[in-house]
């Protein structure tokens, strides 16, 4: 029964590591090519390309987070009793981006074209100012504030499984410092340039589509030992 339920556990995480890999490695030619600028003189002459974009960039994210689940089931026991905690706020780290990327999307070309100047302040490091000099932004309340806890989620998420992976090395060093870098600038996006953004979707999906080929060529299966750690 065991050895049934550690093959059938085997064959799921690399069923989602392989599912994982192309759109992870596709993210960060997302954001240089399809993305498009951050400024509504860039984005209201492609509105509906930009909100296309930001579907595609979505699902990849979606799609990359199904390698986080890939990890947890290969190597849980060798991350220790941290291990769901790990998950759940990588993975919720994981959804909350792409839930800013599908906000962003349908809201973003409306905000652009009926107000460009608040719009391409807000998209900038000056998003606070603008919010206090707009009586139409503080009318949405705490809800305003959502995207900023939805980013310090990926913050910590991604910060927390870089630094197990660096503390219990079941993967290569290389990969957690990848995690930590690309989901403290994922989390921080709007506060550094394009090229720098694109650094971080490049660091997040070379981790996780490192991560899932070595899971696709790990000959270990799964076990269910209960770990000390």
């Amino acid at each position: 029964m065991k050895n049934t339920l550690s093959a059938s556990v085997t064959h799921m995480a690399r069923v989602l590591a392989g599912v994982s890999i192309l759109p992870a490695l596709f993210l960060p030619f997302y954001e240089a090519f399809l993305h498009g600028g951050r400024r509504a003189v860039e984005i209201n002459p492609r509105a509906a390309a930009y909100m296309t974009a930001h579907m595609i960039g979505a699902y990849c994210t979606i799609l990359a987070g199904f390698g986080l689940i890939a990890i947890y089931l290969h190597y849980h026991e060798r991350i220790g009793r941290i291990a769901p905690l790990s998950l759940i706020l990588a993975l919720l780290g994981q959804l909350s981006y792409a839930g800013l990327l599908f906000i962003d999307g349908f809201f973003n070309p409306l905000f652009a074209h009926f107000d460009p100047a608040l719009q391409t302040q807000f998209h900038s490091p000056d998003f606070f100012q603008a919010v206090t000099q707009s009586t139409l932004l503080q009318s949405f309340g705490i809800a305003l504030y959502t995207p900023f806890l939805m980013s310090l989620l990926c913050i910590v998420g991604y910060v927390l499984l870089g630094a197990i992976i660096l503390l219990k090395r079941f993967l290569p060093w290389p990969i957690g410092v990848l995690f930590l870098a690309g989901g403290i600038i994922l989390g921080i996006d709007l506060m550094v340039p394009m090229w720098v953004e694109i650094t971080g979707y490049a660091a997040e999906g070379v981790a996780v589509a490192w991560s899932a080929l070595l899971i696709l060529r790990s000959k270990t299966p799964t076990t269910f030992i209960r770990s000390a750690a």
